[in-house]
């Protein structure tokens, strides 16, 4: 009588992690393209349909040529397919007409006064180009690790404030993940 209580038990904790592992299998998860150190693009892939996965949105990531974060764009996929003849079945099409960008945030730098502006940009789809900036920061840096937050602009109104903030200059690469 135990033995079959426990191969009950056994089989029920066997279903029980299975079930666990199919969950995980089926989170999206992100591929991160490095080059020098330095975050160059972040595609995140989430499980469709099908069974497949496929990419839903990139973002990419530009550096000046002292490795100072200057870009981030923000790109979704318009899930568009091809017949492929020789699988028998659609895949992805991932051509660059494909990707609508929806946002951006620019980092411009001022080195004679030491001041770094943040712009927050969306896309227009009925231009097919960047609205001007939604939202603006302004820093001051004071060295490598302090800066002052001065304002923040939405829209026309300005909020100033000074703030001495502790900063790492790869937050701001990492911003939006």
């Amino acid at each position: 009588m135990n033995t079959k209580k426990l191969k009950t038990v056994g089989f029920a904790l066997v279903i029980f992690l299975m079930s666990g592992f199919v969950t995980q299998a089926q989170a999206p998860f992100y591929d991160t393209k490095f080059e020098d150190g330095k975050v160059v693009s972040r595609t995140k892939y989430v499980m469709m349909y099908s069974g497949f996965y496929e990419r839903e949105s990139e973002s990419k990531y530009t550096y000046n040529e002292e490795g100072d974060f200057l870009k981030k764009e923000f790109f979704v996929w318009n899930k568009k397919y091809k017949w492929n003849d020789k699988a028998g079945r659609m895949y992805p099409d991932y051509s660059d007409n494909n990707w609508t960008p929806k946002y951006s945030i620019v980092q411009k730098k001022d080195f004679a006064n030491n001041f770094v502006t943040m712009e927050f940009l969306l896309w227009n789809n009925h231009k097919k180009a960047y609205n001007s900036p939604v939202e603006t920061m302004i820093f001051q840096l004071n060295d490598a690790n302090y800066i002052n937050y001065l304002a923040f602009q939405k829209g026309n109104e300005y909020d100033e404030v000074t703030n001495n903030i502790n900063f790492s200059r790869e937050l701001l690469a990492l911003m939006g993940k």
